[in-house]
């Protein structure tokens, strides 16, 4: 028994951190240009897709090259979505309802791209390290705390860009003022569009990250969708650290549920928990009146 919920807490953790760089993301677009992107769960199965293609290539044979390329061609890619899709959309009226649309439309589109190119059936990654640790009953495996790590990696390399780095500022000013930021010459769309595309590069990572445990599938990214914006409303729309806490918290009851009552269970519950949270604390756990 104590085996089995030390397996557990720790299941939850592997997820909740890969959840965590996930949800930042989401929260890092919507802090800054207050709008959602429906496309984030297939950007999520992209991100699975280039690795799976990449390791096709025949000398590419580690998680290191596929980091290394994967990430730019996720940057490019969502730099791309956002100056052709959503930038032209922002001068628009209710320019963040039709932000929603075009990207639920692109989402469908992505979506069945790759059921025809890469067919409907399951495709997996080589696991990341070979071997675990052995106790007893009790066994960890390497690619679990491997990607617990680089998960946790990624959060503090993105904390650092956000202060650190003079696109970073950028980032926080225009989340925190985006007319004052304009008025001191910080150049707004440019940094909407840089938004948009790291957050395409972490939910891309963790396709990667999570593909190794799971398989992908056309449709997977749906999931994903839903879980994040779940993190992202519990946390507080808007809030990193508030989308970091509930990123591990889902994490956790996720893994307690689908132990005790099974997987079918786990997005009910997570829902009742989000309900249960907003008719208490509407703005989420750390988000702010707007």
């Amino acid at each position: 028994m104590v085996i089995e919920i030390a397996d557990v807490i720790i299941s939850g953790l592997i997820n909740g951190s890969v959840y965590a760089l996930m949800a930042v993301g989401l929260t890092l677009i919507y802090g800054v240009s207050k709008a959602f992107n429906f496309a984030y769960g297939s950007f999520y199965s992209l991100g699975g897709y280039i690795a799976f293609l990449l390791f096709g290539l025949s000398f590419i044979n580690n998680y290191f090259l596929v980091f290394l390329l994967a990430a730019p061609i996720l940057l490019v890619f969502g730099f791309f979505v956002e100056k052709v899709l959503v930038a032209p959309l922002r001068k628009r009226d209710d320019w963040e309802i039709k932000v929603m649309m075009i990207t639920l439309g692109l989402a469908l589109f992505l979506d069945n791209s790759f059921q025809v190119i890469f067919g409907s059936r399951m495709k997996s990654l080589p696991p990341f390290l070979e071997g675990g640790f052995e106790g007893g009953n009790f066994y960890l495996s390497h690619q679990d705390v491997g990607i617990f790590f680089l998960s946790i990696g990624g959060i503090l390399l993105f904390r650092w860009f956000l202060n650190n780095t003079r696109t970073g500022m950028s980032v926080r000013a225009v989340a925190q003022n985006p007319a004052g930021a304009q008025i001191v010459g910080i150049p707004k769309e440019f940094v909407f569009a840089a938004t948009f595309a790291i957050s395409t590069v972490m939910v891309g990572m963790g396709g990667i990250l999570l593909a190794q445990k799971y398989f992908i599938t056309p449709m997977g990214g749906w999931d994903i969708l839903v879980k994040a914006w779940v993190i992202t409303a519990f946390g507080g729309m808007g809030s990193i650290r508030g989308g970091l806490y509930a990123a591990f918290i889902v994490g956790m009851l996720e893994a307690f549920v689908g132990w005790y009552f099974g997987m079918t269970w786990t997005l009910i519950v997570l829902f009742a928990v989000l309900l249960t949270t907003l008719a208490v604390r509407p703005q989420g756990l750390l988000g702010k009146w707007g």
